[in-house]
């Protein structure tokens, strides 16, 4: 067997964050984690997508540390990356799935997380795809809206049970260049008494607590 001899690459190909589970062997050959990309070439085929496990549970735990709040709970948000494999990993390392779609839900699921490990924070909402989020038994549904209200409360009275919700409220500040009055997420605050009260006053939707759609803040 020819053993592998691990040369510095040229920072022309090697950004630095990747430098500690990527290498070189002495015939040029890129190894990820020890293991010959040609070595995958042959047994894949191309295009190939590499995920490093270690790397994707160092940096779930970085984050999780960096919270010292033990009632703290994150969630990752299954549409940055719904592969199967990530989103066991991401179980693993102790997180919830945030999911932005039905499909999202189904995707929780085929990985193991439980109903109420799962919140459904979708935008534009259908009385269908409430119904399946509630009948699945999702711990919250994110309300976008006064309308979607109704349609939580419709659902509610149909399936005669209770929907847990959290309702998402635009706060319409603007701060230099960060703003959010143009953001299509959230009630705008204006709204959020009259939305309150009307969670509130039925006997099938039961507030939560409240959600924000922060996007970038720039300094």
């Amino acid at each position: 067997m020819t053993s592998i001899q691990r040369i510095k690459i040229s920072r022309r190909y090697l950004k630095s964050r990747w430098k500690h589970f990527l290498s070189l062997n002495k015939k040029g050959v890129l190894l990820i984690e020890g293991v010959s990309t040609e070595e995958l070439r042959k047994k894949y085929g191309t295009p190939l997508y590499v995920i490093v496990e270690a790397e994707i549970r160092k940096r779930l735990r970085e984050f999780k540390n960096a919270f010292d709040y033990p009632l703290f709970k994150p969630q990752y948000a299954c549409k940055v990356n719904s592969n199967l494999e990530i989103l066991r990993i991401v179980r693993e390392e102790g997180f919830d799935c945030d999911a932005s779609s039905i499909g999202e839900i189904i995707l929780g699921l085929l990985a193991d997380f439980e109903p109420n490990q799962i919140t459904f924070t979708n935008l534009y909402k259908t009385t269908q795809d409430i119904l399946f989020a509630a009948t699945i038994g999702v711990r919250s549904v994110t309300i976008d809206s006064l309308e979607e209200i109704d349609k939580a409360i419709e659902v509610g009275s149909k399936l005669r049970k209770t929907i847990p919700v959290l309702i998402r409220i635009n706060p319409m500040i603007k701060d230099g260049r960060f703003s959010t009055k143009n953001q299509q997420y959230g009630i705008p605050f204006a709204y959020a008494k009259r939305a309150i009260s009307k969670v509130n006053t039925s006997e099938f939707l039961d507030l939560k607590g409240f959600h924000f759609h922060g996007s970038y803040a720039y300094s």
